[in-house]
């Protein structure tokens, strides 16, 4: 539990509040307290679990902020990260099982 509860703080931490999102962007992401409550009932994979498999996947970035959001069909992961030659990558992980399903 405190491990989840650190990587929360962690991932909180990233995360942009909520009335930043663009309205013509993608769906809106959850709050952080909703966050809470889905990672406590293990619905997702817990946010520092999630940032594993990110940096795994882009390695020798920096994340700039990660979220946890609704879509049609499932929960996913958004997150922005900025490479060490500058370039920004957005990686969507599916958040059940923490495996990485678009890289951009």
């Amino acid at each position: 539990m405190r491990r989840a509860l650190l990587g929360f703080l962690l991932f909180a931490a990233v995360s942009p509040p909520a009335w930043a999102s663009d309205r013509h962007a993608e769906p809106p992401c959850l709050s952080p307290g909703d966050t809470v409550e889905i990672v406590t009932a293990h619905e997702v994979v817990p946010p520092s679990e999630a940032l594993i498999h990110v940096r795994s996947a882009v390695p020798d970035s920096e994340i700039l902020r990660a979220s946890l959001c609704r879509e049609p069909d499932s929960l996913v992961y958004r997150i922005v990260l900025l490479t060490r030659d500058g370039r920004v990558v957005r990686v969507t992980l599916d958040a059940p099982s923490g495996k990485v399903k678009t890289i951009h």
